[in-house]
């Protein structure tokens, strides 16, 4: 029996017992997925991780996607995967939490990658009242005013395995996250649909995500640059790294995180921003 050591990740969602079977895979990631449509995800080391994931360094996770080929299933026993002749575990815990307290807004001037609905990043910031951002400030002002907000035409809007309206949303949620005013108001579980009801907006992957981030779980390069960010520390290698991930998705994330700062300001017009 192989036993591969992820170096860090998240804990397991799932109980023993369970078992998951493969739902995709690409060169720097492997997803599977539990019959309640919950994914997990195995990633290449240097490229982050998800909130439901683990890291696995190069060689193994060659391996591992090698095994996973050949047989797809997975069960869940002892806080780790057992497959046909090897088994996966964790050794440490990551940190899925964005920092609380002030956020400086990132300095995206120079960074001129796509966003999946507005063009170049560095344009798209310049563009507070457009209408996909608008669309999504709007939800955020009924949910602060007490109503429940519909993100349906937001969620899965645009291209990719998570759709830029998702990764937008997902920026902006991590801004809320940051915020002490906010999170004494104890009401963010109840800001997108549960997870059945994300399923039947946007991809599964997407999904994943943003049940995490509706828990203020984030991934590891967006949790990383927001530390930058609160620190007044250089953020361009981390910004970087955000952009590294997905075609556009890091683009995305970072405008929603813009958009989500912007929209703290506004609502919080008496606190003391970044």
């Amino acid at each position: 029996m192989d036993l591969f050591l992820a170096p860090g990740g998240s804990g397991l969602p799932f109980p023993d017992g369970s078992e998951l079977r493969l739902h995709s895979r690409f060169t720097h990631a492997i997803n599977v997925t539990h019959p309640s449509g919950r994914l997990f995800t195995f990633h290449r080391y240097g490229k982050g991780c998800s909130p439901t994931g683990w890291i696995f360094y190069n060689d193994d996770f060659d391996k591992i996607n090698r095994f996973i080929a050949a047989d797809s299933s997975l069960n869940v026993k002892d806080r780790g995967f057992t497959g046909r002749g090897y088994t996966l575990r964790n050794r440490r815990r990551l940190n899925f939490n964005v920092p609380e307290g002030e956020i400086a807004l990132p300095n995206l001037h120079k960074f001129s990658n796509p966003t999946g609905l507005l063009g170049p990043l560095n344009e798209a910031v310049k563009q507070p009242d457009s209408p996909i951002v608008n669309l999504l400030t709007h939800q955020l002002d009924r949910w602060l005013a007490g109503q429940t907000p519909d993100w349906s035409a937001l969620i899965g809007l645009g291209p990719g395995l998570t759709p830029s309206g998702d990764d937008m949303l997902i920026g902006a949620l991590a801004a809320l996250y940051s915020n002490q005013q906010l999170l004494a108001l104890n009401r963010y579980p109840l800001i997108l649909p549960d997870f059945q009801s994300l399923l039947t907006l946007t991809t599964s992957v997407s999904c994943s995500y943003l049940d995490s981030a509706a828990r203020g779980q984030f991934s590891t390069p967006l949790v990383r640059l927001m530390g930058r960010l609160a620190h007044s520390r250089d953020s361009e290698t981390a910004i970087r790294d955000l952009l590294g991930h997905g075609h556009t998705s890091g683009a995305d994330t970072l405008l929603g995180l813009v958009t989500g700062l912007r929209w703290l300001r506004k609502a919080f017009p008496g606190a003391n921003h970044a």
